[in-house]
């Protein structure tokens, strides 16, 4: 009897054992197979957020290539789902869908890179915290790294030392000025954020970032312009009485073609992100194509 006790016993415990691996293994299973539904699912939300994006980019560049960029009265009456009445070229961020998310600068509201106005550029220098004097060697520092000859400019430099030498070239990027003598990095991330590559003859300082506006006018001017721009009651005329800045052979007050989009998709915990800088050509003809793109990311 007491043998049999025992037996029973042994066999109870291994019926719990057997139970305890079944119940482990059950587990895994389990959590293994919510880990792949849920990485499923994330694919799942990762292509529909391509989706999303592919379809917003190709319906905003529509609706640019066919739509005034600023309202007027004779657009005033378009239905509010429109995108050209929720767009803005000052990279205030907008949706375009319940998905996608879109921020538009234009790139005529920054300052050229390769061929920067002197008196705006110095402005922004001088705004990072420079004197006069400094403000004079690093505009002219920017210069002589870009140009092609080999003579420095009054304030400038056409060397680095023994062993390094200028690019003597156009910018390839904007992050090459982080390399120019006396740029230092609080300059160097104003020039990432206020200057361009990809500008065309004219400034539209209506479209400018905050600290650009600051620069070229001061903190509260630059303040009543964001609100009233943000707001949509921002016009030309409004503008010039505010800054004295009127239209001119260098300025003109209207949004240019060449834009830098930046979409970003949302679908679940998925996000894409994507930033195209285009040249728009409405009218378009066999020698020139309707969209020109500079460059994408992402």
């Amino acid at each position: 009897m007491h043998l049999s006790n025992k037996v029973q016993g042994i066999a109870l415990i291994q019926i719990l054992l057997i139970t305890a691996v079944l119940s482990v293994l059950a587990m895994y299973l389990t959590t293994t197979a919510k880990d792949q539904v849920k990485v499923a699912q994330w694919s799942d939300d990762k292509a529909t957020a391509l989706v999303a994006v592919h379809s917003a980019e190709a319906e905003l560049l529509f609706e640019l290539l066919t739509n005034k960029k600023v309202q007027s009265e004779s657009n005033a009456e378009v239905s509010g789902q429109a995108i050209n009445k929720r767009w803005n070229f000052f990279a205030l961020p907008f949706n375009i869908s319940k998905q996608v998310t879109v921020k538009i600068q234009d790139q005529s509201a920054l300052i050229n890179a390769h061929f920067p106005d002197a008196k705006i550029l110095k402005k922004l220098i001088a705004h990072v915290g420079h004197t006069t004097n400094e403000t004079n060697v690093i505009f002219d520092n920017l210069l002589d790294w870009q140009d092609l000859d080999n003579i420095p400019r009054t304030n400038g430099n056409e060397s680095l030392g023994a062993m390094q030498s200028i690019r003597n070239g156009a910018f390839p990027d904007l992050h090459d000025s982080k390399f120019v003598k006396n740029v230092s990095s609080e300059l160097h991330q104003s020039l990432l954020k206020n200057t361009t590559l990809n500008s065309k003859g004219f400034f539209n300082p209506m479209n400018s970032p905050k600290q650009l506006l600051v620069a070229i006018t001061n903190i509260e001017i630059a303040e009543q312009i964001i609100q009233r721009r943000e707001s949509n009651q921002l016009s030309t005329r409004q503008f010039s009485q505010l800054t004295g800045i009127v239209d001119s052979e260098k300025v003109l007050l209207y949004p240019s073609n060449i834009l830098a989009i930046e979409l970003e998709g949302a679908v679940g915990s998925s996000k894409v992100y994507k930033k195209i800088i285009v040249e728009l050509n409405p009218y378009a003809n066999a020698f020139q194509a309707p969209i020109n793109i500079f460059a994408t990311n992402g």
